[in-house]
């Protein structure tokens, strides 16, 4: 009987330079997470791989970096400047194979870089700043970790205002979860608990209700830390 091993390829293309790569992806029997942060990190036992060590897809030939929730379509203009700031600096490397914690943290810099260049949605560079994030916490790295979580939450606060997180698999309660929960992260406790109320209040709660109970909950831990003073009230 032949073992399942816990990668498999995806065969991909580059949506900036057309040609054809691979990438690596975990299957999800060696993906489960013992336990998930507030914020959906999850953390995994020896023997399990994070599946986002691979959310990002590298070309080997132009150095482009994108995960599947970039659009096709680029910005007039766009392509230009990634080509200029990207890819005629880049020297060929493959990112196929399976990855360590630094490839993989230097993976998503690089699709937040091609992100921005291209204008991507919001909502998307978010996620990029969130899993970035996800990954310093891993290496107990508090100060890039909370760096990425601001850029995280300024970025789901621009997709809120835009709504540019409709047809994604995100909502507006989701959006509204994230913002709330950031803010409480990074000790912004009086705008946790105005963004908790917001989804607790919302006209769509019924839909959502697992992300209502934890808006509640967090609503609570928010409003007990905002009593006592902890860090940044704003």
């Amino acid at each position: 009987m032949t073992s399942v091993k816990a990668f498999y390829e995806k065969k991909m293309t580059c949506i900036f330079c057309g040609l054809p790569f691979i990438s690596q992806r975990v299957r999800s029997r060696f993906a489960v997470p013992h336990r998930t942060d507030s914020d959906f990190c999850p953390h995994f036992r020896e023997g399990n791989y994070n599946p986002h060590y691979y959310y990002v897809n590298v070309c080997p030939e132009c150095g482009f970096a994108f995960s599947e929730e970039f659009s096709d379509q680029f910005p007039l203009g766009a392509k230009e400047l990634i080509d200029s700031q990207i890819a005629k600096h880049w020297k060929k490397r493959n990112f196929g194979e399976v990855r360590d914690l630094q490839q993989a943290m230097e993976s998503y810099k690089l699709a937040i870089l091609a992100g921005t260049l291209k204008r991507e949605n919001n909502v998307v560079l978010a996620g990029l700043c969130l899993r970035l994030a996800w990954l310093y916490r891993t290496e107990d790295n508090t100060e890039q970790e909370r760096r990425f979580l601001g850029l995280a939450l300024k970025a789901y606060e621009e997709s809120f205002v835009h709504s540019d997180f409709t047809d994604t698999s995100m909502t507006e309660i989701r959006v509204l979860f994230m913002i709330g929960e950031l803010s409480r992260r990074l000790e912004q406790y009086k705008k946790a608990v105005s963004y908790f109320s917001k989804i607790i209040q919302h006209k769509g709660a019924e839909a959502e209700p697992r992300i209502v109970n934890l808006a509640r909950e967090q609503w609570r831990t928010a409003t007990e830390e905002l009593r006592k003073g902890n860090g940044n009230s704003n």
